[in-house]
């Protein structure tokens, strides 16, 4: 699974640390943003962190990994004004700054997984959405999403209290952006009815997203 960072007492980011998480690449609980340009669009990944798992947002950094700093007030006042005006409710962000040695800074928001779920965005037509976090993308939520984050506790049974074909579904989730019921059951070779009793487990738990195709449903990690 990729790493789910937690921010309490997490004053002090060292640099070491930081270029650590950079170079795992962008992820369910991370992304990287040259500078926030359109608050509008920033405040779509602010609230599909809070709706899902929490994350950090890297200003300052490229998509190809690469560190170019920022001004770390000037960013910090564009996320705020985001979640002020374009959030609803309002996404509370905490910040740290990583300086290296010749000034150059990257401004790390902390955005933590939200009590107060779903929040929703405002696009630039008006329209308020919900968003989750999937893989490295962040997508609209679907009807049965937003129901089931609507009623999400931030506090998941811990993984060690999963069932081994649920775990095993869970790490599998963790390195893939979705599945299907069909794959899920040659996955971890159990009948399709079995698999379908612990994806909605699953669902139930918090641990994954149920998404309705007209096709073939999928299920993504939460």
């Amino acid at each position: 699974m990729p790493p789910v960072f937690h921010f309490v007492n997490s004053r002090g980011l060292k640099r070491s640390k930081l270029l650590k998480i950079i170079d795992e690449g962008e992820s369910q609980t991370l992304d990287f943003k040259k500078t926030i340009t359109h608050k509008f669009k920033i405040a779509k990944t602010l609230v599909s962190f809070a709706n899902t798992r929490g994350g950090y947002i890297l200003v300052g950094v490229m998509d190809d990994q690469q560190i170019i700093g920022v001004d770390p007030e000037e960013e910090k006042y564009s996320l705020l004004e985001a979640s002020r005006m374009y959030c609803r409710p309002e996404v509370s962000i905490a910040f740290e700054e990583v300086e290296d040695k010749y000034g150059v800074v990257v401004l790390v928001a902390l955005i933590e997984e939200s009590n107060n779920k779903p929040h929703r965005a405002q696009d630039q037509h008006g329209n308020w959405n919900a968003y989750i976090r999937t893989n490295d993308k962040t997508v609209l939520a679907s009807k049965m999403v937003l129901k089931t984050i609507s009623s999400q506790s931030a506090n998941r049974k811990p993984v060690t209290s999963l069932s081994k074909h649920e775990r095993q579904l869970v790490e599998y989730l963790g390195s893939h952006e979705r599945i299907t019921l069909k794959e899920s059951a040659r996955l971890v070779n159990i009948s399709e009815r079995r698999a379908r009793r612990d994806l909605v487990s699953l669902t139930q738990e918090g641990w994954v997203f149920s998404h309705e195709l007209e096709k073939e449903d999928y299920y993504t990690l939460a």
